[in-house]
């Protein structure tokens, strides 16, 4: 089987089983476990206070242990996330299994990205990326299919734990076929354990601190964090609650707006990749000005309809983000300890979804939700800044 083949594998059959939990996440906290927006927000907090602290000893971890290793102990621990939380519809239950899944995922975070680049040894790694993130979109699409299936035929809660089972299922197959022939590990004999981890971290650091564009990368991924956990937590309560939305309701249109999002999603990155070359900062810049604006409409539109219409532009614009942002950086990084400086952006994505997070709540508390989500879209603005920033930057130096 091919390395793409594979990698296009693992990055599509994982969002599916994710996406059947995601799809009906929101109806599963608001209406089941009956959480409130504060509580909604703490669930993502927690999660992300996890990623944070957890991604660089993880990110270690595929340095010094293989990435193969890492992305499938990661997708072992997410799968055991969504058993818990779908078999306990309590808030504590749920705080766990947010735990568990942030661990889970700084496991995979980065980790698959090295290996997938190691192996191909940094040949076509823009296509890959690219062509990674639409089968990644086309596997979340059939999992929000698959997820309304199950809510309606079963229920919410076992959907869940289905998807839970079918992760687990995935960490089997990926230790059957996935090879790794190209990873190098950084130890050293002679040194200890301890120094081998601070040299890593520290010549990660010097190759962010050494690179323009990767200084201003690392303030645009704190920036999408800040404003990523307010819209992620409030935008199905929005829904729900903004417009009375019963269960079955819910379900069925959920569905429809994950599925038109990720199709949306899929043809932007098809022309990304099919019609743009390399200015990729401009097209960053571009993208997340149009989602300031949408994000406003979303939060205000007092229409069902208008709401559903920014809704999809929003989710299709946020999703070309990380393949953007993946592909500029690894672009840019050398094999060796590849891991641990990705884990460095994702640490201060959490950081600012742990920052960020519970400032939206807070304002959604005691204001309203509508407030809330448009409060996000002030964290976009710098991203815009930094964008064409970084774009001037880059054409000066041509």
């Amino acid at each position: 089987m091919k390395l793409t083949t594979i990698y296009y594998f693992l990055t599509s059959s994982r969002s599916f089983s994710i996406h059947i939990v995601f799809t009906i996440s929101a109806i599963y906290y608001v209406s089941v476990a009956q959480l409130n927006a504060l509580e909604l927000v703490l669930i993502g907090t927690i999660l992300e206070l996890t990623v944070f602290i957890c991604e660089i000893p993880t990110g270690l971890f595929a340095d010094f242990f293989g990435r193969k290793k890492s992305f499938i102990l990661g997708t072992v621990i997410i799968g055991s996330a969504h058993l818990l939380e779908g078999s306990t519809p309590e808030f504590w239950a749920i705080a766990l299994a947010s735990m568990l899944w942030g661990i889970g995922w700084t496991f995979i975070s980065g980790s698959e990205e090295a290996w997938i680049a190691d192996e191909l040894e940094n040949q076509a790694l823009e296509r890959v990326f690219l062509k990674g993130a639409q089968w990644r979109s086309i596997g979340s699409f059939l999992g929000i299919i698959m997820s309304v299936v199950l809510a309606l035929f079963l229920s919410v809660q076992l959907a869940i734990i289905l998807a839970g089972a079918f992760l687990l299922l995935i960490a089997i197959i990926s230790l059957c076929i996935v090879p790794e022939t190209n990873y190098i590990p950084v130890s050293i004999k002679q040194v200890s354990p301890f120094s081998q981890m601070k040299s890593t971290l520290l010549e990660g650091w010097a190759q962010i601190k050494q690179q323009t564009t990767l200084r201003s990368i690392v303030w645009i991924t704190l920036f999408i964090g800040l404003a990523s956990e307010g819209f992620d937590r409030l935008s199905g309560a929005h829904f729900i609650e903004g417009f009375h939305l019963d269960e079955e309701k819910a379900i069925y249109w959920f569905g429809a707006l994950f599925a038109v999002a990720y199709i949306l999603n899929i043809v932007l990155l098809k022309w990304i990749e099919l019609y743009v070359k390399k200015d990729y900062a401009r097209l960053l810049g571009l993208l997340n000005s149009l989602l300031v604006l949408c994000l406003i409409g979303f939060a205000y539109s007092g229409n069902f309809l208008l709401a559903v219409l920014f809704y999809w532009l929003i989710s299709a614009l946020r999703e070309t983000n990380e393949p953007l942002l993946a592909v500029m950086i690894n672009t840019r990084l050398p094999a060796n300890g590849r891991a641990t400086t990705l884990s460095m952006f994702g640490q201060v994505d959490a950081l600012g979804q742990i920052a960020g997070g519970p400032l939206i709540g807070f304002i959604a508390l005691y204001t309203s939700v509508t407030h809330g989500i448009a409060a996000t879209a002030i964290f976009f603005l710098p991203v815009v800044w930094l964008s064409l920033k970084m774009r001037n930057k880059t054409r000066h130096r041509m």
